[in-house]
């Protein structure tokens, strides 16, 4: 990448997770900060299935009022070519009450999904209880979220690194397979289907957006575009993201506007102490964000 295009940093960052998400500890007060510190002006919190932090965004919006919040989730559901990872904006408090049965499926897939890892662990032979995983998950993840959410899935990074401790693996290459190997003996749970998840998302105004959608589209597959585009009800593509290579994003933008669809950037920040650095970093243009603005639901953002 060109250096001009390693230093840009985009006004928006439409990808971003905090500790409400399972696997992620950057503080939702961290992301307002590096953006007002960075010049973001709009962030949309997407964590990972659910809107747990939202009552923290909107204190955090509150107390900074010249970035644009835009409330969302990252829902993965469950579609005809496996799993795939979908960037929702825009709810309105409406939509978050009406869809309350998506956010209890969504708990308690993770909850199900952990309880499986460990029971397959040890039906491998492996020392790995529930007890465990919650200690676990305690080291990482502060005890609100924990008290909300239940003893969730663990973060592969945190897992992993577990793993190699207790002597489960030899190297970071292993965990892979062993993982893989302890979901032969007991199945983990699919996430929601997409015929479950989405209708219900636009039926509310929110946005749906394929995230990093390079391996999804087999780097751009016409056939598979087209696919995913009708059966996920895509209102738009995450075109400049750290997964999608640059030359892939005029690709991306180009369909896009052939289809009527939109086109967004974010920098899917996890971790605290990244954020000042790598927050707005995508190689989206800012104008994305005024045709994005556009199609939010009325009263979304909420503080622009």
């Amino acid at each position: 990448m060109p250096d001009d295009q390693a230093d840009a940093r985009a006004r928006y960052d439409l990808h971003l997770h905090t500790c409400w998400s399972y696997d992620a500890t950057a503080g939702v007060e961290e992301l307002f900060d590096a953006a007002v510190q960075a010049g973001v002006r709009c962030i949309a919190v997407t964590d990972h299935h659910v809107v747990d932090g939202l009552g923290e965004a909107r204190a955090a919006a509150a107390a900074h009022p010249d970035v644009v919040y835009v409330p969302g989730a990252e829902l993965t559901v469950t579609a005809s070519i496996g799993a795939v990872d979908m960037v929702c904006l825009g709810f309105s408090e409406a939509a978050i009450a009406a869809l309350a049965p998506v956010w209890q499926a969504y708990h308690e897939w993770q909850r199900e999904y952990g309880t499986a890892t460990t029971a397959g662990m040890r039906a491998l032979g492996f020392d790995y209880t529930d007890a465990q995983r919650e200690e676990l998950l305690a080291s990482y993840r502060p005890a609100r979220t924990i008290a909300v959410q239940g003893a969730t899935h663990v973060s592969n990074k945190h897992q992993r690194a577990w793993f190699i401790e207790r002597g489960f693996i030899n190297s970071d290459e292993e965990y892979g397979p062993v993982l893989a190997a302890a979901g032969q003996e007991v199945a983990r749970p699919p996430y929601p289907s997409a015929e479950f998840a989405l209708p219900a998302v636009t039926a509310h105004g929110a946005l749906v957006v394929i995230a990093h959608p390079t391996g999804y589209f087999q780097r751009d597959n016409a056939e598979r575009m087209d696919l995913l585009r009708e059966e996920l009800l895509l209102d738009g593509i995450e075109c400049a993201h750290g997964g999608v290579p640059p030359e892939l994003t005029p690709v991306y933008r180009a369909y896009c506007e052939r289809h009527g669809l939109l086109s967004t950037g974010g920098s899917d920040l996890h971790w605290s102490g990244s954020a000042r650095e790598g927050i707005g970093r995508h190689l989206g243009p800012d104008k994305w964000w005024d045709e994005i603005a556009a199609r939010l639901p009325a009263g979304v953002p909420v503080n622009a």
